[in-house]
């Protein structure tokens, strides 16, 4: 009785040592590094006015932040400052990307857009990705027609039709097979007939990984240590089996 007893005890402490061992680790992020990136304006060519490459931008790494004082260019024009800030945390596995303007305005040729309070945000950790691009009020003005109003602080992929023009996206926001997330604020998509250009405003984007600490699943010496006892409890119940002529 006595040997069945000690020879249940040595299994369940085997059993104990090997299930520490091989705890699983967590489901981190596909990607191998955090990463961001942002920028204010950019657009394909329209109305015969030239592209506009993503302006101004930040890209982590390096990160930081990118100001412009205004633009006029392409179809943007604005008095007010750009702003464009990425950073990171490649131990924490985190990262973040911000664009922000507080007026723009936008020349589309067949019709003109206003932006008021721009604002764009992307958060993303181990586990996934959050963020808003919001504005605090628009419209669009046709020729003849009254302005159409673009709702402040919108729901995640707002879609409004503009006749004869196209369509407007506000809060724009995506994730791919990786989890980064992309959030614009505004995209604005033309009609075939105005060249199908794509006009974006307010753009963050940003993905998390596994933190750089725990790229091991456990220390390596504690499952040195792990292992050796597992081998030493199991060696001692065959030892103890053959003793009592079970083995």
């Amino acid at each position: 009785m006595t040997s069945r007893r000690t020879r249940t005890r040595l299994l369940a402490g085997a059993a104990v040592t090997a299930a520490l061992v091989c705890t699983a680790s967590p489901a981190w992020a596909a990607l191998s590094a955090p990463e961001a990136k942002a920028y204010v304006v950019a657009a394909d060519a329209v109305a015969g006015m030239v592209a506009v490459a993503p302006t101004p931008a930040s890209t982590y790494p390096t990160g930081g932040t990118e100001t412009l004082a205004g633009i006029n260019i392409g179809p943007f024009a604005s008095n007010a400052l750009l702003t464009a800030t990425t950073s990171g945390d490649p131990q924490a596995g985190t990262s973040g990307a911000s664009a922000t303007i507080d007026s723009l305005g936008i020349d589309l040729g067949v019709a003109t857009v206003s932006l008021t309070g721009v604002n764009s945000t992307c958060t993303a950790t181990p586990a996934g990705a959050t963020g808003s691009g919001l504005i605090a009020g628009g419209s669009v003005k046709l020729p003849l027609l009254p302005a159409i109003n673009l709702q402040a602080g919108a729901a995640p992929n707002t879609g409004i039709d503009i006749p004869g023009v196209g369509t407007v996206l506000l809060n724009e926001q995506t994730t791919d097979a990786n989890g980064v997330l992309s959030v614009n604020a505004v995209r604005i998509s033309l009609l075939p007939i105005l060249n199908a250009a794509d006009l974006t405003i307010g753009h963050a984007e940003c993905g998390g990984a596994e933190p750089a600490e725990a790229v091991s699943m456990i220390n390596p010496q504690v499952a040195a240590v792990g292992g050796a006892a597992a081998l030493a409890t199991a060696a001692g119940v065959v030892l103890l089996r053959r003793r009592n002529g079970t083995v």
